[in-house]
């Protein structure tokens, strides 16, 4: 045997076993784990919701720009496009039931906005206007219900994709309602009459509303439906947890506490909030492997020379 070869069988024996333990929890991993998970916590945001229509003239002054004004304002307030159920495309009942709730004695305008519900804005708007409506808004708002939500993505195409939320509220008062919002970028189809506007932003296109028992007290389905958890409503301390699920492309979700009609919690999660890459700690082994791999490489060439 020459001198030495002991050595260096020992150092490929020991690139081997750190390959395999490099492997094992590749092998061994959880494929049930969501390919995509995003996390965002407050509550604090002032609800905008924008009644618009695709078809409305006015309308087609103020949304080339809303929706960059909602980006710029986004760790303050989040937006909602609601487009009427009449000769609009985008247009569903959840419209319908949220003017409703404005309690408006007179016919709304398009466009026509709202700061927490309150603060009716009709017509075109400047965004000074809505940036004062916005000030005034926080400073009415007393105080607000802290929430965190998860959002996990199974991408299952063709099939479609597999979308989760769970959201837990902090102190949630018995007299509370808990509104998730499904919100989607849609585009306009070319043989509908429209107002020069083809994409547009944050419409809400679903909607769910239940008790803090977990109650279903509304919802409307959409295209894809909601499916509630059977622990719904899981209290943990001073902590209310929900989880909801659905299906599809999804652009954000939003989530609205409201105590005897009077918006106290709003929070907003998005594709681009906090992006937790499922696939990271598969890329960061690999990596890993590929170091092992060189390194036993490095031991073999040598190997030839001893």
């Amino acid at each position: 045997m020459r001198p030495g070869s002991n050595a260096w069988n020992m150092q490929k024996g020991v690139a081997v076993a750190l390959i395999t333990l490099i492997l094992l929890p590749l092998v061994s991993a959880d494929t049930g784990s969501p390919d995509e998970s995003r996390d965002a916590v407050g509550g604090h945001a002032i609800l905008l919701e924008h009644y618009t229509a695709t078809w409305c003239d006015s309308c087609a002054t103020v949304d080339p720009w809303i929706s960059e004004f909602s980006d710029s304002h986004s760790s303050r307030m989040v937006r909602i496009a609601l487009h009427p159920d009449d000769h609009d495309p985008f247009g569903s009942p959840l419209t319908t039931k949220r003017v409703a709730l404005k309690q408006t004695d007179h016919s709304l305008s398009l466009p026509t906005f709202w700061f927490d519900g309150q603060g009716e804005l009709e017509g075109v708007v400047s965004e000074s206007l809505l940036e004062n409506q916005l000030r005034s808004a926080e400073s009415n708002r007393a105080h607000w219900i802290g929430m965190q939500v998860s959002w996990d993505t199974w991408y299952r195409q063709p099939q479609g994709d597999v979308q989760k939320i769970s959201v837990q509220v902090d102190d949630l008062p018995e007299n509370a309602e808990i509104t998730v919002f499904r919100l989607q970028t849609l585009m306009m189809n070319g043989e509908i009459a429209n107002n020069g506007i083809d994409v547009h932003h944050d419409v809400a296109t679903q909607m769910i509303t239940f008790s803090p028992n977990g109650t279903v007290l509304d919802s409307f389905e959409g295209e894809h439906g909601w499916i509630l958890s059977s622990d719904n409503a899981l209290s943990e301390g001073d902590t209310s947890v929900f989880a909801l699920e659905t299906t599809g492309e999804i652009n954000s979700f939003v989530t609205v506490v409201e105590v005897n009609g009077t918006v106290r919690g709003v929070i907003g999660i998005s594709n681009d909030d906090m992006p937790r890459k499922a696939e990271n700690f598969a890329n960061f082994s690999l990596l890993l492997l590929l170091g092992a791999l060189v390194c036993s490489g490095v031991i073999s060439r040598q190997d030839k020379f001893h």
